[in-house]
């Protein structure tokens, strides 16, 4: 089924996709990138957001047959609506954060995910299956709104630190542009591993108990450091703000 479209994909990008050549690879910016610490404190919020999303989205089938005894035909005519809805509601996450500040959506986002693994820890204990796909739903729609609103964090970080070093105008933008394109491949590789970190936490969990709640428990005390990180880096407010240019929700 895959290869035809493969091909496909690969005639398409012979063919028409001719506007890359100006882009060249930037060395300098992508080892800049690795040593700032702002790139991983996001690759860490990003595992809480993308991790969760990709983690659910291979768990989600795995869950239910184990947990709840449905066949893998039953489980795979659930299985689809999550990352459905996840994925279309990710541009909302993006126009939330350029309204009321990425940090702030994001902040409130881990919040929301951790009540949401609240709901399907209480769905496993009770063994109610409604209960507990309305929790993990609700869950693929908050990982999507939380990759929105991350990635919209990252230029505004570094286009804050362009104006941090005296930059101003086109200069602050361009050097918030080369970091932030740097930053965002190595940020979104990271995040991907909290997909695997998900399946291995399941795989433990199931192992030792026969349920899932145990690696929901672990989930729920993520978010809450990652609610924890958002705060104190991006959304506390400090006496020195006067005196040195401080990082906001209003900025990010």
């Amino acid at each position: 089924v895959y290869v035809p479209l493969i091909v496909v994909a690969a005639l398409c990008a012979a063919l028409r996709m001719d506007n890359l050549r100006p882009v060249q690879n930037d060395t300098g910016a992508a080892l800049q990138a690795v040593r700032e610490p702002h790139t991983w404190i996001m690759s860490v919020l990003y595992i809480g957001t993308f991790g969760s999303f990709i983690g659910y989205s291979f768990a989600f089938g795995l869950v239910l047959q184990t947990q709840f005894g449905r066949t893998p035909l039953q489980a795979a005519s659930l299985t689809f609506i999550g990352p459905l809805l996840g994925s279309l509601i990710r541009p909302a996450g993006g126009w939330l954060a350029d309204r009321y500040g990425g940090a702030r959506i994001t902040l409130w986002n881990f919040a929301a995910m951790a009540a949401a693994t609240g709901v399907v820890v209480y769905a496993s204990g009770i063994e109610s299956l409604a209960v507990f796909l309305v929790g993990f739903i609700a869950l693929f729609v908050l990982t999507g709104l939380g990759n929105g609103s991350t990635f919209k964090m990252i230029p505004g970080i570094f286009h804050a630190q362009g104006i941090a070093k005296g930059l101003r105008g086109e200069e602050a933008a361009a050097y918030g542009r080369r970091l932030s394109g740097a930053a965002m491949g190595l940020i979104g590789a990271v995040g991907a591993l909290g997909g695997l970190a998900i399946n291995l936490a399941f795989r433990q969990s199931f192992a030792a108990s026969g349920t899932g709640t145990a690696a929901f428990w672990c989930f729920l005390g993520f978010y809450a450091v990652c609610f924890t990180l958002t705060w104190a880096v991006y959304l506390r407010r400090t006496e020195a703000v006067a005196a040195k240019p401080q990082l906001s929700y209003a900025e990010v």
